[in-house]
C-alpha cells in the first residue's frame, strides 16, 4: 500500500519533470475529470485507467490517492498548509494556570485562570487559583473578590476551605481583623469536615488567628466588607 505522502511525492517528481520539459513556469491547478476525481488542469481521466494530457499520463489510480487540499496548495502557492489549533479546554487553562504559580509567574496564571472562568464561570478551583495569583502579586482587594467567588460556588469543604484561608489573609493584611478572625475560624471548621491533612497551610491559619488574638480587637470593629458573600458569616 503506497502512503499518501509517497503517492504526493510521486507526483509531484512526475510534474516537476513534465514542467521542465516544457519550459513552463505556470503552476498547474486541480481541476474535475471526467471520472469524477481531480486532476492537475490540461489532463483528463481515460478509460484505459490513465489520465492524458499535453505535459504527461498517469495512472488514475495514483492521481486519486493525492489530498487535494495539499498538493493544490503546494502546487498553487508553494508552501504546505499549517493545522489549525486546537483550542485549548477549560482543564488545559486551569492545569497552566497552577504550574505558572508553581513556576512563581503569577501573572501568567492569572491569564490562564481567568481564561478558564470565561469557559466556566462556576468553577471554584479557577476562581481559587485566580485568588492565589492576585494575592501573590499583593493586589488584596481584586484577590478578596476572587476568594469570595470561589466560596460561593464552593460544592463542599473539600473546595472552600482553602478559599476561606485565602481570605482569612487578605483580610489581615487589609488589616480588617474581625473579618479575617471569621474567616480563618471557618477555614479551620472546613479543614475538619473535609478530612484533608495540609499541616502547613493549618499552622500558618492558626499562627494568623493567634496574631489577630494578640491584637486586643474589638468585637465589630471593622464593618462587614461589601466584597464578601453573606454566606461567608455562616459558617
Amino acid at each position: 500500500m503506497i502512503s499518501k505522502g509517497l503517492t504526493s511525492v510521486m507526483v509531484l517528481s512526475l510534474l516537476v519533470f513534465s514542467s521542465f520539459i516544457s519550459c513552463t513556469t505556470a503552476a498547474p491547478v486541480f481541476n474535475s475529470g471526467s471520472g469524477g476525481g481531480f486532476f492537475p488542469s490540461g489532463m483528463t481521466g481515460g478509460d484505459d485507467g490513465w489520465s492524458h494530457g499535453s505535459l504527461f499520463s498517469a495512472p488514475n489510480w495514483l492521481l486519486a490517492q493525492i489530498d487535494q487540499n495539499l498538493m493544490s496548495t503546494v502546487l498553487d502557492y508553494g508552501y504546505t498548509p499549517i493545522p489549525t489549533e486546537v483550542p485549548k479546554s477549560f482543564e488545559d487553562h486551569v492545569a497552566e494556570g497552577f504550574a505558572a504559580l508553581d513556576g512563581g509567574n503569577y501573572r501568567a496564571a492569572y491569564n490562564a485562570f481567568k481564561k478558564a472562568i470565561e469557559l466556566k464561570p462556576s468553577s471554584s478551583d479557577a476562581w481559587y487559583g485566580t485568588g492565589l495569583s492576585l494575592e501573590s502579586q499583593k493586589r488584596y482587594l481584586s484577590a478578596l473578590d476572587a476568594y469570595s467567588n470561589a466560596i460561593s460556588h464552593a460544592k463542599g469543604p473539600g473546595s472552600s476551605w482553602a478559599s476561606y484561608a485565602g481570605k482569612g489573609r487578605i483580610l489581615y493584611h487589609l488589616n480588617r481583623f474581625n473579618e479575617a478572625k471569621v474567616a480563618l475560624e471557618t477555614a479551620i471548621v472546613q479543614y475538619g469536615k473535609a478530612g484533608v491533612s495540609h499541616p502547613d497551610e493549618l499552622e500558618e491559619i492558626n499562627r494568623l488567628l493567634s496574631l489577630i488574638t494578640g491584637q486586643n480587637i474589638r468585637e465589630n470593629a471593622v464593618p462587614p466588607s461589601a466584597y464578601l458573600p453573606p454566606s461567608a458569616f455562616n459558617g
